[in-house]
């Protein structure tokens, strides 16, 4: 058991549950009850209990069919960290991938159809696809596997503003009132494209530190096709760019005179970020590598409690 919770990355699972449950309760509900009393969440909590649900597993089974086609991979890049093949045999873990597939997408289903909108279970069949495909053939590509995992990451905040918000453009909204709804989209998206961006940056860095395994398997990540030196100087101008943007967010928190918003940015992501860039900077060996990547992870959840902070402060 315990070793299928380390195929699975319980804790990855954990936080993207968490990530979730903060942009319902925390932003898409407080926002939608600021424009009216008469606009609520869509989704009960036991559909709501059963969207996270459906994404978690569906990241389970993208992390299990990761681990099953990196064997070879792993065993050079992190053998202390190899669980197939040691703690769970390689049919279980296939097995364990199509059985948390099939259902995480069963439910996903069945939460379309009971708000209207069955369609929008597409989401997480390509998703399921796309972790599929991103393991047997994109992230040994140059840049392209980077780029779908972040989008992957990106679309765990993003899911529930689509499922929340749909049914009231298509059951309660007036059209001509639908430009009220912006706002709640613009911080949907912009948490979502945070997620996308430190993910991105964190992939960068976890190539970097499997070059070696990688490389002799014939992949063609980024540090592989253009150099490790290189590739951290992408990561460096990422993390820099991120915080400029996260600046000029500062800028508008200090005419708005949001001080706690200000202090917190300053704090908890900011500095992380300059600590982040000093290390990716200082970096040499495999384990410093991860030591960076796992501080983009913690990056990532900073920014994500922030909307703990964004809750409390601007609408209690």
């Amino acid at each position: 058991m315990i070793s299928f919770l380390k195929l699975i990355r319980l804790p990855n699972l954990l936080i993207i549950a968490f990530t979730q449950c903060l942009v319902r309760w925390c932003l898409v509900a407080p926002l939608l009850k600021a424009q009216s009393t008469f606009y609520t969440l869509q989704l009960s909590n036991f559909n709501f209990f059963l969207l996270v649900l459906s994404t978690v597993m569906i990241a389970a089974g993208g992390y299990i069919i990761n681990d099953y086609f990196d064997i070879k991979i792993d065993k050079v890049n992190k053998p202390d960290r190899l669980v197939i093949d040691k703690g769970v045999k390689r049919r279980v873990a296939m097995m364990a991938h199509t059985v948390i597939s099939i259902f995480a997408m069963a439910i996903a289903l069945y939460v379309s159809w009971s708000i209207g909108h069955w369609k929008l279970a597409l989401i997480h069949f390509i998703c399921a696809s796309g972790l599929w495909f991103y393991s047997t053939t994109f992230k040994r590509q140059f840049i392209v596997g980077n780029i779908v995992i972040a989008a992957f990451t990106a679309i765990v905040p993003l899911v529930v503003g689509i499922f929340e918000l749909l049914p009231v453009y298509h059951t309660y909204l007036p059209v001509e009132e639908n430009l009220s709804f912006l706002i709640i989209w613009k911080w949907v998206l912009g948490i979502s494209f945070f997620a996308f961006i430190i993910t991105l940056l964190r992939e960068i860095l976890k190539d970097i530190e499997d070059k070696e395994g990688d490389q002799e398997f014939g992949c063609n990540t980024m540090p592989i096709v253009i150099g490790i030196k290189p590739s951290k100087a992408v990561a460096i101008i990422i993390a820099f760019a991120t915080m400029c943007c996260l600046g000029y967010l500062q800028l508008l928190q200090y005419q708005l005179k949001d001080w706690v918003g200000l202090i917190y940015f300053t704090i908890a992501i900011q500095l992380p970020f300059a600590f982040l860039i000093f290390k990716i900077i200082k970096a040499q060996t495999k384990d410093q590598f991860h030591f960076a990547g796992n501080t983009a992870k913690f990056i990532m959840l900073t920014g994500v409690c922030y909307l703990i902070v964004f809750n409390y402060f601007l609408f209690q």
